[in-house]
């Protein structure tokens, strides 16, 4: 788990210093993280999955999780205000399909 996160903190291009910051922790307990020294709580996980776009099932396990879970994922962290405008636009997609189909 922790060269998978310092791995991707790596290829995003964010220093040790600058993804601690982000996380609102010491570079001391992210390079602790990183060496597997420590734990992670969920919230941090939370915390570090969102900012490097990563599933929390990568993280923990090494798995990447498939394309559909990924965009599920995305759609769950709408806002409740915003489905009806989401609903919208899949409904507009899929006519424009249909059409381009006949």
């Amino acid at each position: 788990m922790h060269t998978r996160i310092r791995r991707a903190r790596e290829q995003q291009g964010y220093t040790r210093e600058q993804f601690a910051e982000k996380l609102d922790v010491s570079v001391s307990y992210l390079a602790e993280l990183e060496r597997g020294r420590t734990g992670i709580s969920v919230k941090m996980l939370i915390k570090v999955c969102d900012l490097l776009g990563l599933s929390a099932d990568y993280v923990l396990f090494g798995e990447e999780r498939n394309a559909d879970a990924l965009l599920l994922d995305k759609i769950h962290r709408i806002d409740d205000k915003y489905i009806h405008l989401l609903n919208k636009v899949v409904m507009e997609l899929l006519a424009l399909t249909k059409k381009g189909s006949d």
